[in-house]
């Protein structure tokens, strides 16, 4: 059974989104973020990742009265049918259309930790068509194999983490640091290690310019 850290995360009186911080995670760390959610380990205070049905409303719906261009969450994958592969990609009268197949996002070491997939929004003769990207998190088999190994139940398989943006909104690519050699297996005690990281260091200072008029 995976032996999760428990922590308490340093209590601070500012919000996520105070002005001279800014959230803005590389992908693998962002697969840290879901790996953390699905074993219902306590995410710090300042990450802004919400659980939401990105199935259930039209995207625009989910920036009403929201003043960040981005949004992260942790959004649930529904199956068409029980055993079926396919998942539900409908939403009202238009639906998530996959952009490609799908790139691995490896750890430290070289394990895939997962997939990040694009998606575009599609509801043709509509303004809204083309207009809203979504990036998708989500577990490799591999992890989650090792998963239902180690924990007696796990009810959030299906969760992935999405990154839902306007097309003009502001996007600046993520960059993992360093060559790593991939490998298709993870093991164990990488695995374990990851859960028992208190996932510290999420935002960064904003760099600022001090004048003196």
């Amino acid at each position: 059974m995976v032996q999760t850290m428990a922590y308490k995360p340093e209590c601070i009186s500012y919000s996520a989104y105070t002005e001279g911080f800014r959230f803005h995670p590389t992908d693998r760390e962002l697969m840290k973020y879901l790996l953390h959610y699905v074993i219902d380990n306590p995410l710090p205070t300042l990450v802004p990742i919400e659980e939401e049905d990105l199935y259930l409303k039209d995207p625009w719906v989910f920036f009403d009265a929201r003043k960040e261009k981005t949004i992260y969450c942790f959004t649930e994958l529904k199956k068409l049918k029980k055993g079926n592969m396919r998942f539900v990609r409908t939403v009202g009268d238009g639906s998530w259309k996959s952009q490609d197949r799908g790139k691995a996002i490896i750890s430290e070491k070289g394990s895939v930790l997962g997939y990040k997939r694009s998606l575009r929004y599609q509801l043709r003769g509509s303004e809204h068509d083309g207009q809203w990207l979504m990036k998708e998190y989500s577990l490799s088999a591999e992890v989650k194999n090792q998963l239902r190994k180690q924990l007696r139940e796990n009810n959030k398989e299906n969760y992935v983490l999405c990154r839902v943006k306007r097309k003009n909104g502001e996007y600046r690519k993520n960059e993992e640091d360093g060559p790593i050699v991939q490998k298709e297996a993870i093991e164990t005690e990488e695995l374990n290690a990851i859960i028992s990281d208190p996932l510290n260091g999420v935002l960064k200072p904003v760099p600022t310019l001090n004048l003196t008029l």
